[in-house]
């Protein structure tokens, strides 16, 4: 069931939600500078954003060993990326990832295993791979430290996909928010995350003056693609 869940979750990925995301990004007249992606997993939100920005400098952050190891090779000789082995969060520590066979659903929170979600992908992928079974200690930073480190003044596109831990790495900008023109982030409708809530994510946008023009919702699935906009920098 599971190598059946990927082809058909790969295929409306690639056919379906990506060319929605593609058509409202494109909208957005970037100046192709700077693209930070937080939680870059094996490269393919980078491999997506560079073909429709081909001359931006791209930073992303993966704290998972596996999908690392294939991000770093997917990109060595591409002097417009650089990536780093860590993950993003409020405050610089050293933090538990748990992580199942589906890389992409590795995170910091812990599940809800009595929601309707995780019941779900247990009837279809068995419990094995609705929860979680491994976990490793990863290096978390902030991403004032990182904009710090690289001396970046303004960030045109900041992607966030970090399952159920947005809020924190948001929160890791202190007052560099203020210098983010674009953030492209997942919102969850479920319950699946213990201690994620999307009210708390979407106040402290608005909070910051970030102000919601556009969105994509996967086929089939509770969560979306969302995309903010700093009003500084509207027009």
């Amino acid at each position: 069931m599971k190598f059946i869940f990927n082809i058909i979750y790969n295929f409306l990925d690639r056919y379906v939600h990506r060319p929605k995301i593609k058509k409202l990004i494109k909208k957005l007249n970037l100046d192709q500078k700077i693209i930070f992606d937080v939680g870059s997993h094996e490269g393919e939100t980078l491999n997506f954003l560079m073909k429709i920005f081909p001359h931006a400098k791209y930073f992303g952050f993966e704290p998972q060993k596996k999908c690392f190891k294939k991000l770093k090779k997917k990109f060595l000789f591409n002097k417009n990326v650089k990536v780093f082995n860590c993950a993003l969060g409020q405050k610089s520590q050293s933090k538990t990832l748990f992580h199942n066979s589906l890389s992409t659903t590795s995170t910091f929170s812990l599940i809800n295993s009595k929601s309707k979600h995780y019941k779900i992908k247990s009837f279809f992928l068995s419990s094995k791979y609705a929860g979680f079974y491994g976990k490793q200690k990863v290096k978390v930073k902030t991403l004032a430290q990182m904009i710090k480190v690289l001396k970046i003044k303004k960030i045109e596109l900041l992607k966030i996909d970090t399952e159920g831990h947005e809020l924190e790495v948001l929160k890791g900008l202190k007052n560099n928010i203020k210098n983010i023109k674009i953030i492209f982030i997942e919102h969850n409708f479920t319950d699946y995350y213990l201690k994620y809530n999307l009210k708390e994510i979407v106040s402290f946008l608005k909070k910051n003056k970030f102000k919601n023009i556009a969105g994509a919702k996967f086929p089939f699935m509770q969560y979306s693609d969302e995309i903010y906009v700093n009003t500084k920098f509207m027009k």
